[in-house]
């Protein structure tokens, strides 16, 4: 019979191999070890104790557990685990329901606990894995999503004040444009440019915010990038190469026999810098999405509506944010730009055009296109 702790670590390493979240005890019940995921679910820092060596029960009073698991979760693990550890003839694989506070809410998940048993039947230790308790097509659905992005997403929870550059975007024209293509067809369309919006959101290390019809936003945080000028430059990178993924979805539709054009179909943007931002998630029953609050938000929705015929008016602010090398990485010269009052580009006095006049038209903006 091998060596107890030798024989734990091998276990140990398999887990680390894999991305669970996962906690593992030795024969006495004390806790050995904790996966990186399990971690990040309980908020840990590079202070938090976590109990390493020290009897579950005692580890199970501690702050940073407490915090994560419910009373009643706390309690079932004490009654289940010990019994299981102690008699060799008991079942060595076992499942739980147990619920977990994440995000400041209870989110149930399922646990799998399996008992570690030496050759000759003497208590190893046990496997506690905790998964979500969803049905495989919902998981399948979920697993369609751009991780990175997730992940971005899930460290938001707290909302807190936090700088970050938006874009705000819509089909010019989508009135006319849904009357005239077949209901399908513009249904394909919206889909399309929809799903390409997000992708190239997510490639360029930013967070998808609301969709509404045919209109996008999103928000590429300094705290992701790491900086205003990474932040602003990732934000243009991807307001350049949206007529391009556009063009590539209506493209795809033309072949596929639909009368639609690139032409019909130009995306009207609005880009825009905003130092104090209060942003975070939004969590119900029937949605977990990101959203941002503050008056350059709105400032933004309007540059966005006094956008037309494929415009993508940028703010100075954003611009202004950008290094000498993002700037060369763009193909942009800031110092030779010019811009224009919003307010000047609102002449034909409409709802809209009025809105923004009164709410951003001191705003100085430049037309990417």
């Amino acid at each position: 019979m091998g060596d107890p702790g030798d024989q734990l670590d091998e276990v140990i390493g398999a887990l680390a191999a894999g991305r669970t979240a996962a906690q593992v005890v030795d024969a006495e019940g004390r806790l050995a070890w904790v996966s990186e995921q399990m971690q990040l679910l309980a908020g840990v820092t590079e202070d938090t104790d976590l109990g390493l060596g020290r009897h579950l029960d005692e580890v199970l009073e501690r702050e940073v557990w407490n915090d994560l698991l419910t009373p009643e979760a706390v309690a079932t693990l004490r009654r289940e685990l010990h019994p299981r550890l102690a008699d060799p003839s008991s079942a060595p694989l076992w499942v739980l329901s147990l619920d977990l506070r994440v995000g400041g809410r209870h989110r149930g998940v399922g646990m799998l606990g399996v008992t570690l048993r030496h050759e000759d039947g003497s208590p190893l230790g046990a496997v506690l894995i905790y998964a979500p308790l969803l049905p495989a097509r919902v998981l399948a659905l979920v697993s369609e999503g751009d991780e990175a992005m997730f992940t971005r997403m899930a460290d938001l929870s707290e909302p807190a004040q936090r700088p970050a550059a938006v874009v705000f975007a819509d089909i010019d024209g989508s009135g006319p444009l849904s009357r005239r293509l077949p209901t399908p067809v513009y249904f394909e369309l919206i889909r399309g440019v929809t799903t390409a919006f997000d992708e190239l959101v997510a490639r360029h290390g930013g967070i998808v915010g609301k969709h509404a019809g045919d209109g996008a936003s999103a928000y590429f945080l300094r705290d992701s990038h790491g900086s205003d000028a990474a932040a602003a430059g990732a934000a243009l990178r991807a307001v350049q190469e949206l007529p391009g993924i556009v063009d590539e979805v209506v493209a795809d539709l033309a072949e596929s026999g639909a009368e639609v054009r690139a032409a019909d179909c130009r995306l009207n943007v609005g880009a825009h810098w905003g130092a104090d931002l209060f942003i975070g998630q939004i969590v119900t029953g029937g949605r977990l999405e990101v959203t941002a609050l503050g008056d350059e938000v709105n400032e933004c929705a309007r540059v966005e509506q006094v956008a037309t015929g494929g415009q993508r008016l940028v703010t100075k602010n954003l611009v202004e944010r950008l290094d000498e090398e993002g700037a060369a990485e763009l193909g942009l010269r800031p110092r030779a730009l010019t811009y224009r009052m919003l307010a000047e580009l609102t002449a034909d006095g409409g709802a809209a055009g009025g809105k923004a006049e009164r709410d951003a038209g001191s705003l100085a903006v430049h037309d990417l296109g």
